[in-house]
């Protein structure tokens, strides 16, 4: 039995992270490479700190994963890296807030990378360690809706505080304080049956390495996860610069703010229902199936129709698509986990899929852009890598 007061503080908190990495990500970056690098450098710039950032993060992940796994050798305890990881995404946070130059904006943003990259191994590990699996496909989609909702969070902040300083400022408070209650809260004393993380217990951090060997069916979700994962970095790493630059609009920060919201309640509905769905059919492929054919549809529509009417259509496409995925993706890479002794490593090395894209969607994208191709080229191959993504789905012979 799941806990409501438990997963009602898990979300906060995995709101919380989203907010401190996409208020950045989606708003005060973009604004403030525009403002150090001027018109002409501000794609070069953001492109550089974004990618720096995320090599950082594929470092971190895994390491917090495995640094929690050695605490739990006795039992799930994932809070001190939840507890360490958000202290230093917050340093982080507020270096960006009085960063002078692109040197320092690198600093702060691999700070925040690094940072909070510990407490979302920890809440994704307690996951696995909690959920029965016949409950994840629900959980995960909350677990993704929770990830929106932070989305919103942090880029209505970032807009309400004029995509300046103090955007940086209130999340480097928001992070923290969403954070508070899954860390007060007493541990829940139940696992999930049958898992073994106290079967390292005396073998310690030698039994948690060898548990590390990632299986076939581990490889293909982990492809699956990188290539729909590339999808969306590709869709919103130059959203901005699309909307002033391809678009025209004359306020690209406000049209942001509303094609997030716009997505986050397609995406919340759709995985919501999906997750729910999929624990009651106890079928998770046909899912991804409809969602990359959706996700490459509205990139079709992004690429074509560079009018704002189009883009919003487009975008509801983006959200149905992409809430599909949320609504299975916990559930397939927790299903196919090598063992419970290495929970937070693996998912770990899981969450790598999440991050690489952050760093190849800005090298895919930027000679795209300011090359003959332009937006137009991008956004088709976005399509491109969203069908690609489907031809793991034959080879995932562990997941139904």
């Amino acid at each position: 039995m799941i806990r409501r007061s438990w997963l009602v503080a898990l979300l906060l908190a995995t709101g919380g992270v989203f907010a401190g990495w996409f208020g950045p990500i989606q708003i005060l970056l973009p604004a403030q490479s525009a403002a150090i690098a001027g018109a002409d450098g501000k794609e070069a710039l953001l492109a550089l700190v974004t990618g720096i950032g995320a090599v950082a993060s594929l470092v971190a992940n895994p390491l917090w994963g495995l640094l929690s796994d050695r605490l739990s050798v006795n039992g799930p305890r994932r809070r001190p890296v939840l507890v360490a990881g958000a202290v230093i995404g917050v340093v982080g946070l507020a270096v960006l807030a009085v960063a002078p130059d692109a040197g320092w904006m690198i600093a702060g943003w691999v700070l925040v990378q690094v940072g909070l990259n510990g407490p979302f191994a920890a809440l994704l590990a307690m996951i696995a360690d909690r959920v029965p699996e016949e409950r994840r496909g629900l959980v995960g989609s909350l677990f993704g809706i929770a990830q929106l909702a932070g989305v919103v969070l942090g880029t209505a902040t970032a807009v309400a505080l004029d995509e300046g300083a103090l955007g940086y400022v209130a999340l480097a408070v928001a992070v923290p304080l969403l954070g508070a209650a899954i860390v007060v809260l007493p541990e829940p004393r139940e696992a999930v049956a049958g898992a073994d993380a106290a079967a390292g217990a005396a073998s310690g951090l030698r039994g948690v390495l060898a548990a590390l060997r990632p299986t076939a069916d581990f490889a293909w979700a982990w492809l699956l996860r990188l290539l729909l994962n590339l999808v969306n970095a590709l869709v919103l790493v130059y959203l901005y610069f699309y909307l002033l630059d391809g678009v025209g609009v004359d306020d690209p920060g406000t049209w942001v703010l509303v094609l997030t919201l716009v997505n986050v309640v397609v995406t919340g509905v759709g995985a919501g229902v999906g997750g729910a769905w999929s624990d009651r059919l106890a079928r998770r492929k046909v899912f991804v199936v409809f969602a990359g054919v959706t996700l490459a549809a509205g990139a079709v529509v992004f690429a074509v129709l560079p009018v704002l009417p189009a883009v919003i259509a487009a975008t509801v496409l983006i959200g149905v698509g992409w809430g599909l995925f949320v609504s299975v993706d916990v559930a397939i890479i927790t299903r196919v986990l090598p063992s419970g002794r290495s929970t937070g490593s693996m998912l770990g090395v899981a969450n790598i899929a999440s991050a690489l894209p952050q760093a190849l969607a800005p090298v895919v994208a930027a000679p795209i852009v300011t090359g003959a191709g332009g937006y137009l080229a991008l956004y088709l191959v976005t399509a491109a890598v969203a069908l690609l993504a489907l031809l793991c789905l034959p080879r995932l012979r562990g997941v139904r």
